[in-house]
């Protein structure tokens, strides 16, 4: 991502820097511990959301206003506007809220707002929540989301040309749409290990869960206790948790238009996996 970082970029960001309502809001945000997922979505970034707001210490939103995706695809292209985002729009709402505990889920944070956010000085948490990466692109797949091709994609998801993506493909208009929506898993995987690399190595923290470990009221409280947002369990925490635990949140099968299982065979749908693997020399996250 360092080929981002153009002339343009950094006076931008320079200049905004040395801003003194900036500089009032690095205070304001000082005191304030603020946690974000890398996440491909259809993984579960909703229903976390859900579960950690019944938390009283925690401020937890899914895909609050302001949005990443205002900005997302122009961001991409011109990395100097997810530093303006920050700084005019995502931070100063932070910055204002009571608790000092901020975490939101969307899997847009990880689509060039990661390292915007680091050279502007504030160092966040990340929770890596992973789902099996062939259900992922299934569900993509069947609510024909398909990363370049339809427009939700576009808007939402990365495309195997995008730049500063780091498993690009040449000619990725061949590919068939399913192999599309795995590209798309195996990119944001690889953002896991390096995004997790760059945060510890600055001594910051990274949760790891699986989506499935949350579905369980045990598991979900070990977790958010790793977390340490969750130190001690009242009877009226546990029962709302208990209340909301494994309950879907954004299902969206009425919005299926299309089953994998009936357009490819298991050996075709492994055939086109392992294609695109060999593609990107890279086979996941693991």
């Amino acid at each position: 991502m360092e080929k981002l970082k153009d002339k343009k970029y950094r006076k931008v960001l320079n200049s905004l820097k040395e801003k003194n309502f900036f500089r009032e809001a690095l205070e304001q945000l000082e005191s304030k511990r603020l946690i974000f997922t890398v996440t491909t979505g259809r993984s579960g970034t909703g229903y976390l959301a859900t579960m950690l707001s019944l938390i009283p210490s925690i401020h937890a939103f899914h895909e609050p206003e302001p949005d990443f995706v205002d900005v997302m695809r122009k961001a991409i292209e011109k990395p100097e506007l997810a530093v303006r985002f920050w700084v005019f729009k995502k931070l100063p709402v932070i910055a204002k809220l009571p608790k000092n505990i901020y975490c939101e889920t969307s899997h847009l944070f990880c689509k060039g707002f990661f390292y915007p956010l680091l050279d502007l000085g504030i160092l966040p948490e990340l929770i890596i929540l992973k789902r099996e990466r062939r259900k992922v692109a299934k569900s993509l797949f069947e609510l024909n989301t398909i990363p370049g091709r339809t427009p939700l994609a576009i808007l939402y998801y990365l495309k195997p040309d995008d730049r500063g993506v780091y498993l690009p493909i040449n000619n990725w208009q061949r590919l068939h749409d399913y192999q599309l929506c795995y590209w798309y898993c195996l990119e944001i995987e690889k953002r896991m290990e390096i995004y997790k690399e760059e945060i510890l190595k600055r001594g910051g923290k990274v949760y790891e869960v699986e989506f499935s470990s949350l579905l369980n009221l045990k598991d979900f409280i070990s977790f958010v206790g790793k977390m340490e947002i969750l130190t001690s369990c009242p009877e009226s925490i546990i029962k709302k948790l208990k209340q909301q635990i494994g309950k879907k949140i954004n299902e969206k099968k009425e919005e299926k238009v299309r089953k994998l299982e009936k357009e490819l065979s298991v050996s075709q749908i492994e055939e086109l996996e392992k294609e695109v693997e060999n593609l990107v020399g890279y086979s996941g996250y693991e």
